[in-house]
């Protein structure tokens, strides 16, 4: 049996016929329309091929804040025009099936636990280090949503006394040291026009670029550790474009995890890249009604 996912993205907008195994076996993309009617529109067009084929429920990721419980966009800020839409009540009425919403960053993590770098693990957390730092928290089949739905914003955790300024951000917080934008801030710093060319020169051995990346990896390993010491699972699962780089960055943040954990559990915590890349999110959304939700 098939399952049907979507992705609605800040750009681009994706849907994916998924084999029961995470296999993408049909797929279509588009820029993200200005107007979500418009979205729906297009979205109803993709999926009328492929419904008798996943005759299940239709997973739908998304960034936040959301209301997944009634189905609606609040005010996602890369999505300015989509503000309070009912994204499930209209899908619905253009399409009769049931309509499941999460989350982006619980949908990657969806996918990674049940198709990709976290399978067969009995709990895992997804980072994924991008734009910014977010994240996905499974234990036991279950995706730990929270209390009001804000479980794993693992991005605002205080690592610092002090931080670029972000918006919307803690002084300190972990997304504004560690995430893609901070590296490619520091890589420029540096004299390299973009975050992979740092990580490439560091790679070499260039000594512009070994300090510059050691303390990126510093910041990320701090976080790391605040996890495993609040959750301790059996796996850590990094994606996001930042881990384009993995070859060169995780055995340095690696490094620096070993002197924050407690001894007992150096080690013990298996760190892996993600494995589905830029279809984690149509992936883990075509999954939803497979997994129970833990607040």
């Amino acid at each position: 049996m098939s399952r049907i996912g979507i992705d609605i993205g800040g750009t681009t907008i994706k849907a994916a016929l998924v084999s029961n195994d995470g296999r993408v076996e049909d797929f279509c993309s588009a820029a993200t329309p200005d107007r979500p009617d418009e979205a729906v529109k297009k979205v109803q067009g993709w999926l009328e091929g492929w419904l008798q084929e996943a005759p299940g429920a239709v997973g739908m990721a998304a960034p936040g804040p959301l209301d997944p419980d009634r189905g609606i966009f609040l005010d996602p800020p890369n999505l300015p025009g989509w503000h309070g839409f009912p994204i499930v009540e209209k899908m619905q009425k253009a399409i009769p099936r049931t309509f499941l919403l999460e989350n982006d960053a619980n949908a990657a993590a969806v996918g990674e636990y049940l198709a990709g770098a976290g399978a067969g693990a009995a709990s895992m957390v997804f980072i994924t280090i991008s734009t910014g730092v977010g994240g996905g928290i499974v234990n036991g089949d279950r995706l730990l949503v929270g209390a009001d739905r804000n479980a794993a914003e693992i991005g605002n955790m205080i690592i610092a006394d002090e931080s670029p300024e972000q918006e919307g951000m803690n002084q300190g917080a972990w997304e504004s040291l560690a995430s893609g934008t901070a590296l490619q801030a520091k890589a420029l710093e540096a004299g390299y026009a973009t975050a992979a060319a740092l990580t490439e020169a560091a790679g070499r051995g260039e000594e512009a670029a070994l300090p510059v990346v050691a303390e990126w990896s510093e910041w990320t390993a701090r976080g790391l550790a605040n996890i495993i010491h609040t959750v301790n699972p059996e796996r850590l699962i990094l994606g996001g474009g930042v881990m384009n780089a993995a070859e060169v960055l995780l055995p340095l943040i690696k490094q620096r995890l070993d002197s924050k954990v407690y001894e007992s559990l150096r080690g013990r915590v298996v760190i892996r890249p993600a494995a589905l890349g830029s279809h984690a999110g149509v992936i883990g959304a075509s999954m939803l009604e497979r997994m129970q939700q833990q607040r």
